[in-house]
């Protein structure tokens, strides 16, 4: 009986794990769809490498007033904290994991006076073509939100 239940629970953990959409590939953020300042020039994007629990999330700035820049950073989606620190020497602890069908980042930063607390949600659209990021910030200066589209290219 016991046998049965565990063999029941990796079947259907395996068949949770196949269903994903394939989220990985390179994903432009749509400025007239998203929370940015207006007149903003730039344009955003993610690519998305994605396989078993790893993520890699490189993010690239072209065109605007500033130079073109990127940055990776790398997860695993299996809830276990990472530690990070960033040149300014703030510390950060994030946990990304999937809830239902969305992708939750949640990361509290500790600056030398302060402690800021980000909650991301990655949603997909059912045909995999659009990614929705909703962000919720709360410390010090008070809670922002923002929305962000991106489309799969």
């Amino acid at each position: 009986m016991l046998r049965s239940v565990f063999l029941s629970l990796v079947v259907a953990t395996a068949a949770l794990a196949q269903s994903r959409l394939d989220i990985s590939g390179t994903w432009k953020q749509d400025n007239a769809k998203s929370t940015v300042r207006p007149g903003t020039r730039f344009t955003y994007w993610n690519k998305i490498d994605y396989k078993d629990l790893n993520l890699k999330v490189t993010t690239m700035f072209t065109g605007g007033d500033r130079p073109d820049s990127s940055s990776s950073r790398t997860y695993t989606t299996d809830g276990k904290p990472s530690l990070s620190t960033d040149r300014d020497g703030d510390h950060f602890t994030t946990t990304v994991k999937w809830e239902a069908d969305a992708l939750i980042f949640e990361i509290v930063e500790k600056e030398k006076k302060n402690t800021l607390t980000t909650r991301e949600t990655w949603t997909f659209s059912a045909d995999g073509k659009t990614l929705t990021k909703k962000i919720h910030r709360t410390g010090s200066r008070g809670d922002s939100d923002q929305t962000f589209v991106l489309e799969k290219q």
